[in-house]
């Protein structure tokens, strides 16, 4: 057997090997998925709205992590603190937490068909809000940076 199908056959086995790990990355994730997050928002749903808001504040770690990639930033530790502190900054980080909320309710279909169809409607124009939420809160957090 000639060198360049021996590398040939190498590349295919290396590539069905990365395909494979890619594939069960993907399962995991999808697995931590419905373990964590779904659950969350099925008791979320049945919150009170301020019981809502103080949920996003709590886990607005987790929502960060969405929103800035590089999670542990002390920068990003001072804009979390300031999110919690400045009442302009908490508001708006609450509607955008709802809104990411919102998004995801929308998208899971066990929990969204189970809702009636005004709490349904409700949570669909959260969700549709989240990109001006989200320019609204990058925005605020810009202005935040640039005062310190």
């Amino acid at each position: 057997m000639k060198l360049w199908k021996k590398i040939l056959i190498g590349v295919v086995v290396l590539a069905a090997i990365v395909v494979g790990l890619v594939g069960y990355g993907i399962f995991k994730i999808g697995t931590t998925y419905t373990q964590k997050i779904e659950p969350d928002m099925r008791r979320y749903v049945q919150m009170t709205t301020e019981e809502q808001d103080r949920y996003v504040i709590e886990h607005m770690d987790d929502f960060m992590e969405l929103l800035s990639k590089k999670s542990g930033d002390p920068e990003d530790r001072a804009r979390l603190e300031a999110m919690k502190n400045d009442p302009v900054l908490r508001r708006a980080s609450i509607e955008w937490g709802r809104a990411v909320c919102a998004a995801i309710i929308k998208d899971v279909s066990n929990i969204k068909e189970s809702l009636p169809p005004q709490e349904r409607a409700k949570y669909e124009r959260e969700a549709e809000r989240l990109d001006d939420c989200t320019e609204k809160l990058t925005a605020l957090m810009k202005k935040y940076s640039d005062r310190k």
